[in-house]
């Protein structure tokens, strides 16, 4: 438009100038054209031929470039430089359109690319917000101040806010764990404002609950167009349960880590194809290496002792084949040796080659050491078994031998090898025997309780007969019995040494008896004799004072005699009590009386303190009072002339108590213990001096023991005296009273037949003097035979019988007098020197109605004779 206006301004002043229109015109608008559309050349160019056109064909003359008129001269000259002069114009105008028109255009492209930019904007910002909502990503932006501007919803909904609003009102480090508030404002907000980025691992707030979330916190600047940093966005990822994996994998790979080192096992990979060699923790521990040591598989060979490596790789070459790879070997660390137990199995890839293998590696040393020493304490144990003398032995339910020494192999006639397995049938030839013995076995396994077997007889292979003492124990496991324990030991010779024992015993006992039935025989016509001297009434006080000491001599005689047999009977367990219910005082009086002669002899004091009412017990009134008179003749012998005896009777709780206190020798302390002990004495040179056996106090103690009672000695030492007291249970205090025995009236003796059979002839003859003193018809015998011939004439009512008699004994000789009309309902009395148990049972199934042991004491007799 600005180029046309001006081509025609100027075709106006041109046609001023030629005054009106003329034919150059023309070649100024072509000059114009060609100066617009062609530029400053192309203008040039059409005025010089316009120029050359025109004095051609339009001046005179034509067709000739001859120039006649001066005035066409100054026209061209004209034409030429307002051609030119116009085209530089309009080449000027024409850059200048051209220009406007450029910049007009690069507005409009600019602004066609503003609306493009902005409408790709708008559907970025779009598209960001859309997947802003969609994201579960944490999404948020703030200010350099950490105050937010912006929080998606997946991560308002991930840190517990209900709105937006909440969310701005919160500064950006309340978001984050109070523990972790701190570096994020002092550290990492620094250095993301330095390098305009970064991450990193750390703890978010959940608002409601106060949980930790853990993110991967990932943040960058935020710049306007001068590449100022005016805030903060973050796209974080919620990997609370990626942490939660991987802290239970760290745990699981703790634990397995733990569990090996509990367990003492390893693991390993073997790589075969770039041989390198992967171990666990434990497995470095094992074979003491550093953790991540570099491993080969020819490492491992050479912390192989070198006596098993060979083996052990022969048995991975093996292995690597096919074969199992289980293998126990030694390994040298720190140059001690440990004990490995290794087991493994081949891997492959997805196309079945192969990769090499996974194995175990577990440290037995402990075990093997163990195993040692256990294979030792086996050794040991087994010498110790084998060197026992008796017969050791397990046995199953079945009855077989699982276990047995030496002395079973012995016993079996085999070896221990041969013997397990092996029942008592198989090797007793005695079935009887093996049937008693699975009997035994199969109640101890079925009751689970242990027997004791204190004599068996048992067959040994080679026939031989044994006894033996057997204990056998039930094994139990887990509840259940099946096996038991034996240990037999062989008694064969204590049951010989028993039996030869009890020979000797026996024989002891037959010598007792005959030393007490030969001892009494010379003391009965003694005592006889005794008892016919005082009947004379002799007024000769010599002949008095022999008689009384020949009848004590006697007595005391009697008494020992009756003590040894006592004790014997006693240690053998064969005396009897006569139980009745009587009152103290009674052997109090008894023990006194016999005990009273021999003190008053010394000249001592006797002193009776009693201090409670009449005490009654149950007991054998005979023997306890023999208890009671042993003392006081021991305190007697033991008390020198002058000296006191003191006798106290007490109560303390439910016993009885006796005291026997003396002022006499007293008892050193190394004998004090042994007081009690059979043929025991204080002082042997004053107790030989004084007579005895040392059986009293035995007898005492064994008397009061059988009597459920004790008895205790003491003594201050020698000189001080001593001190016996006697502990007897009683009945309650408020225990009636027996009523007291009535006298029974003294009857005269009736004159009586009666019949002497002894073949001691001074024991008989003197007795029939005594009978005869008392007004009895007597007749003697010296054997059986002619005491059943006198029998037969003489008509006895009373027979006085000595067992001991030549042709027959007296048991016999009663029996057949039983036997006899006329004296079959005669009264039998034995007198024997025997006072054992069984000779008086003996003469009871014989039908002896008494039993009398020489000497003869003629009161008792008399009294005997008084009840016929």
């Amino acid at each position: 438009m600005l180029g046309t206006a001006a081509i025609l301004f100027i075709l106006k002043w041109l046609q001023l100038t030629f005054g009106g229109p003329s034919q150059q015109l023309v070649f100024l608008v072509l000059i114009a054209y060609a100066a617009w559309y062609g530029g400053l050349r192309a203008g040039l160019f059409i005025t010089l031929l316009s120029a050359a056109t025109s004095d051609y064909f339009l001046t005179e003359p034509y067709s000739s470039f001859y120039i006649a008129q001066p005035s066409e001269i100054v026209r061209l000259v004209l034409l030429v430089g307002i051609g030119a002069m116009s085209s530089l114009l309009i080449t000027r105008l024409h850059n200048q359109e051209q220009q406007i028109l450029h910049r007009v255009m690069d507005r409009e492209e600019q602004l066609k690319q503003q609306i493009s930019e902005h409408n790709r904007t708008q559907a970025e910002r779009d598209l960001y917000i859309s997947l802003t909502k969609s994201s579960t990503e944490f999404i948020g932006m703030c200010d350099t101040q950490g105050i937010p501007f912006f929080i998606n919803e997946a991560g308002l909904r991930l840190v517990g806010l209900d709105s937006l609003e909440q969310a701005l009102k919160t500064p950006v480090e309340d978001f984050f764990f109070p523990e972790d508030q701190a570096f994020i404002v002092d550290q990492f907000f620094p250095t993301v404002f330095e390098n305009g980025s970064g991450d990193v691992e750390i703890r978010f707030r959940h608002f409601k609950t106060g949980a930790a979330l853990w993110m991967i916190y990932n943040v960058f600047a935020l710049k306007d167009s001068s590449n100022k940093i005016v805030g903060f966005g973050t796209v974080s990822t919620n990997i609370t349960e990626h942490k939660r994996i991987e802290n239970a994998l760290r745990e699981s790979q703790m634990d397995l880590n733990r569990a090996q080192a509990v367990a003492h096992v390893g693991s390993w990979r073997m790589n075969v194809r770039n041989n390198i060699l992967e171990w666990s923790d434990e497995n470095f521990r094992i074979f003491g290496l550093p953790k991540d040591t570099p491993l080969t598989y020819q490492s491992f060979l050479n912390a192989v002792h070198p006596a098993d490596r060979e083996l052990v790789d022969a048995t991975w070459q093996d292995a690597l084949t096919g074969k199992p790879y289980d293998i126990e070997h030694r390994i040298i660390v720190d140059r001690n040796v440990k004990w490995v137990r290794e087991l493994a199995e081949l891997e492959f890839d997805e196309h079945g080659a192969l990769l090499g293998g996974f194995g175990t590696s577990e440290d037995i040393t402990d075990i093997k050491n163990s195993q040692e020493a256990l294979q030792h304490e086996r050794a040991f144990l087994r010498q110790v078994i084998d060197a026992v003398p008796s017969v050791i032995f397990v046995k199953d339910a079945e009855g077989r031998f699982l276990l047995g020494n030496e002395a079973l192999a012995r016993f079996c006639g085999t070896s221990i090898e041969n013997l397990i397995g092996l029942t008592s049938e198989s090797v007793n030839p005695n079935t009887d025997e093996a049937a008693q013995f699975y009997k035994n076995d199969i109640e101890i396994i079925s009751t689970c309780k242990p027997k004791i077997i204190p004599e068996e007889k048992v067959t040994h292979a080679d026939g031989s007969l044994h006894w033996y003492s057997t204990v056998k124990i039930p094994l139990i496991d887990d509840d259940h019995c099946t096996k038991l324990l034996g240990v037999a030991t062989d008694i064969t010779e204590r049951k010989r040494a028993e039996e030869a024992l009890r020979l000797a015993d026996r024989r002891k006992d037959e010598f007792l008896a005959m030393l007490a039935h030969e001892l009494r025989n010379p003391l009965a016509p003694i005592r006889n004799a005794v008892q016919l001297l005082k009947m004379q009434k002799t007024t000769t006080s010599q002949l008095a004072w022999s008689s009384d000491v020949i009848d004590r001599q006697v007595t005391h005689m009697v008494r020992l005699l009756d003590d040894l047999l006592d004790v014997a009977r006693i240690m053998q367990g064969k005396v009897r009590l006569e139980l009745e219910r009587f009152e103290l005082n009674d052997i109090i009086n008894n023990a006194v009386e016999t005990s009273r002669p021999l003190i008053e002899s010394r000249k001592q004091e006797l002193i009776i303190s009693q201090t409670t009412p009449p005490q009654w017990l149950i007991g054998d009134r005979v023997r306890l009072a023999q208890v009671l008179s042993n003392l006081l003749n021991n305190a007697a012998k033991y008390t020198g002339e002058g000296g006191k005896i003191m006798l106290n009777v007490m109560r303390e709780d439910a016993n009885a108590v006796i005291e026997v206190k003396d002022t006499g020798i007293g008892i050193s302390a190394d004998i004090l213990p042994h007081i009690f002990d059979l043929f025991s004495q204080a002082d042997h040179s004053l107790a030989y001096s004084q007579g005895g056996l040392g059986i009293g106090l035995t007898l005492v103690r064994r008397l009061v023991e059988i009597h459920g009672g004790t008895v205790t000695a003491a003594s201050g030492g020698i000189g001080q005296g001593s001190s016996f007291k006697v502990r007897l249970p009683a009945l309650p205090m408020d225990s009636s009273a027996a009523e007291p025995a009535l006298a029974e009236p003294v009857l005269p003796t009736p004159k009586l037949r009666i019949l002497v059979v002894d073949d001691y002839a001074d024991a008989a003859e003197s007795m029939m003097m005594l009978l005869q003193a008392k007004g009895h018809e007597v007749e003697i015998a010296d054997c059986g035979m002619k005491a059943i011939e006198r029998a037969q004439v003489f008509h006895p009512q009373v027979v006085l019988l000595d067992i001991g008699l030549p042709d027959m004994d007296g048991y016999e000789t009663a029996k057949r007098l039983r036997a006899l009309p006329e004296a079959q309902e005669a009264t039998l009395i034995a007198l024997t020197g025997h006072g054992q148990t069984e000779d008086y049972e003996r003469s009871q199934s014989a039908g002896f109605s008494h039993y009398l042991l020489k000497p003869l004491n003629f009161d008792e007799l008399s009294a005997v004779l008084a009840s016929l």
